[in-house]
């Protein structure tokens, strides 16, 4: 009787353990979800190195704003919906108010719908500059990511930092988990052996963070689509937009530099 005891007492730990390794498992690697982001762009930094050194009316226009009481960042909101391979990036409307200055800076590009597929390395984007909207389907971005020891939690998941030069000078910090193993990101940034949570932009007062990573509802593969834009959207590539841009902005000094890149990203 005392030996049948323990031998039952030992198959429901043994079970309990297995449950509980199987449960550790399913939960270490998330496949499909949402992930919630915050765009934050420091715009009076962004004014200060563009406006503040070009004339007295710049430089008055900078001053202007620091003295206001208008807000010094602008905080947007984004969802990355992922499943397996595939990722949709799209912003989510807010009830943060509406702010001229802000807006300006933000209409360049401000507010992309990206859709990635990793499997066939190719992304399509919409995104509008001011007036026009445009279509951007091309091959993914090919970054150069060089990973670091450094570590940081990022909407509960342990994170590890990457670097990275794109567009020539842009210098770019990421930091990614190899818990959701789609190697996506924020906007069109992919190629690490993970999800990107945190990415920031220094030179560019821009940074990307998770707030919040959800499984549930799960995510239809189904109702990752690339955007199509309006009718009168016209398609090209990221280099075929690069030269409309240089062509339009390139006397607009630092003011046309900045715009160009932002819509680049």
């Amino acid at each position: 009787m005392k030996k049948y005891f323990i031998y039952n007492l030992m198959a429901i730990v043994l079970v309990v353990l297995l449950s509980s390794q199987a449960i550790s498992q399913n939960a270490l690697f998330l496949n499909q979800g949402n992930i919630t982001f915050e765009k934050t762009t420091n715009v009076l930094a962004i004014m200060k190195e563009n406006m503040g050194d070009d004339n007295v009316w710049g430089a008055k226009m900078v001053e202007a704003y620091e003295k206001s009481s208008q807000p010094h960042s602008a905080v947007l909101t984004f969802n990355l919906a992922f499943n397996g391979n595939k990722t949709l990036y799209t912003p989510v409307e807010t009830d943060a108010p509406k702010i001229p200055m802000m807006e300006f800076l933000l209409s360049a590009a401000g507010n992309n719908q990206i859709y990635t597929n990793l499997d066939s390395a190719k992304s399509v984007a919409y995104k509008n500059i001011y007036d026009e909207s445009f279509l951007i389907a091309d091959t993914l971005r090919k970054i150069r990511w060089k990973i670091t020891d450094e570590t940081r939690n990022i909407a509960g998941f342990q994170c590890r930092r990457a670097n990275a030069i794109v567009m020539d000078s842009i210098y770019v910090v990421a930091f990614y988990t190899d818990m959701i193993p789609t190697s996506g990101g924020p906007e069109s940034f992919t190629g690490l052996p993970g999800m990107i949570l945190g990415l920031a932009l220094p030179h560019k007062h821009m940074t990307w963070f998770a707030t919040k990573v959800s499984v549930s509802p799960a995510v239809d593969p189904t109702n990752l689509v690339a955007p199509k834009g309006k009718r009168k959207t016209e398609t090209m590539t990221r280099k075929a937009l690069y030269e409309k841009l240089h062509g339009r902005l390139n006397d607009w000094g630092k003011n046309g530099q900045m715009i160009i890149q932002n819509a680049m990203l």
